[in-house]
């Protein structure tokens, strides 16, 4: 067998096909993310329309666009018929604003804004100098440029809300919270998780803690859904200090934005702050690793 022969019986086994599918995916994303930003979701929502009127409702050129959507519809996001007209799929209600289930907001974020996406170009710097790509590429620690850039701010936080809207139910239903009196939740964000598991344990009560910049939206959500009685949002530095009074604290999709030295020394000031406590694991990170 010629060495032609044998690259291309190689190309076309299920492991390089595997492969290929993987070294391609940022293709995928960047196309989610376009129609994210886009709202071509909502654009739909009351049934199919073409390429050109979506083109013409989100001021972009439309042949441009009819290939975004043409790619996503290969893959079940959207639905083409013979005339070049769009319509949702099972997968592109997904990508709507404001439904039961939304990734829009981990779409925008993850797929195209510049602070997110460009750290994920320049891996390879942090694996030569051990040192946050975010850090090189934004000029500043994340939340640090969060904190400076409310409209990037604002993306992630709601993006964050959509990544606990999906992991609620596990998280609820897997853990048994009968026995806290008072559950802290180290890195809150606007208290979706904490609010979520008070709701199911109607005699607990929470403290959210995060950054002051971040409470005030945590507060905001604690009274929309009618649980200032019992919840508690509190601003502040985990590095430094944690809220006292807890008798369990959990960190969710928080563990893994630092090194395991920093975060250690975080876990024993968790630890230590009261005579009974129970620090869960960040279990989609230990989730991720397994």
């Amino acid at each position: 067998m010629s060495t032609l022969e044998n690259l291309n019986q190689s190309n076309q086994s299920p492991l390089a096909q595997t492969l290929l599918q993987m070294i391609t995916a940022p293709w995928v994303t960047q196309s989610i993310y376009v129609a994210a930003k886009l709202g071509v979701a909502d654009l739909l929502q009351d049934g199919a329309k073409s390429s050109e009127e979506l083109a013409k409702s989100t001021a972009v050129d439309a042949e441009s666009l009819y290939r975004v959507l043409r790619a996503l519809a290969s893959i079940g996001i959207f639905s083409e018929d013979e005339n070049r007209h769009f319509q949702l799929t099972p997968m592109a209600e997904l990508l709507r604003s404001g439904v039961s289930g939304s990734l829009r907001d981990v779409a925008v974020m993850c797929g195209g804004e510049d602070w997110r996406w460009q750290p994920l170009g320049k891996i390879l710097y942090s694996v030569k100098t051990g040192k946050p790509a975010s850090d090189y590429v934004n000029g500043m620690p994340i939340f640090e440029y969060l904190g400076q850039n409310p409209e990037a701010a604002a993306i992630f936080h709601a993006a964050m809300t959509s990544f606990s809207a999906v992991e609620i139910t596990g998280v609820v239903a897997a853990y048994d919270f009968s026995s806290i009196q008072t559950l802290v939740d180290v890195g809150g964000g606007h208290g979706s998780l904490l609010t979520s598991i008070l709701q199911a344990n109607p005699t607990l009560k929470g403290i959210v803690y995060d950054l002051p910049s971040v409470v005030a939206g945590a507060t905001q959500h604690i009274e929309a859904i009618g649980l200032k009685e019992r919840c508690q949002a509190i601003g502040g530095d985990f590095f430094a200090s944690v809220p006292s009074g807890g008798d369990a604290y959990i960190m969710k999709h928080i563990i893994h934005d630092w090194d395991d030295l920093k975060m250690h020394s975080n876990s024993q000031k968790l630890s230590s702050s009261d005579s009974r406590k129970r620090q869960s694991s960040d279990y989609r990170s230990c989730d991720f690793r397994s």
